[in-house]
């Protein structure tokens, strides 16, 4: 893990489990109503974003629970088997997490959006992967980890 110049995590720095869960809401209350989106996420499980909320919170350098209650990249696989993830909706996915980014007033400094910018676009790539018809489990699988910035 990468830490902010002054100690802070990725979590700390845009202000704790209570922002974060404010921009998953906001995420997932836009993406419901979204044309290319809705649809998919409607069929989600009703704790998507619960489980959301744990995955960047463990990747933004909090508590690892994504790994423990929800297996870790594996978990991940398993949420995204097959759904077909096109490049349009990997895209608008991106656009409307750095919308509610924007819209919650996540902290604008260069370093942390462009942090979370390079994270979500990395994230939407490999989750656009193992959505795919046919996509090999991976083996072993490797761990959530902590994004640097």
């Amino acid at each position: 893990m990468t830490d902010a110049p002054n100690g802070e995590t990725m979590l700390e720095h845009l202000g704790g489990r209570e922002r974060l869960s404010a921009f998953v809401e906001h995420f997932h209350h836009s993406v419901l109503h979204d044309d290319l989106l809705g649809d998919m996420f409607a069929k989600a499980k009703p704790t998507h974003s619960a489980h959301l909320i744990a995955f960047f919170e463990e990747v933004m350098g909090g508590q690892k629970v994504y790994t423990q209650r929800h297996d870790g990249v594996e978990g991940l696989f398993d949420a995204h088997a097959n759904l077909q993830i096109t490049e349009a909706q990997r895209r608008r996915f991106v656009a409307l997490m750095l919308e509610a980014a924007d819209a919650v007033g996540l902290p604008a400094d260069e370093r942390f959006r462009s942090a979370l910018a390079r994270r979500i676009e990395a994230g939407s790539m490999f989750s656009m992967t193992l959505s795919q018809i046919g996509a090999e489990r991976l083996w072993p699988w490797p761990p959530v980890g902590t994004y640097d910035w």
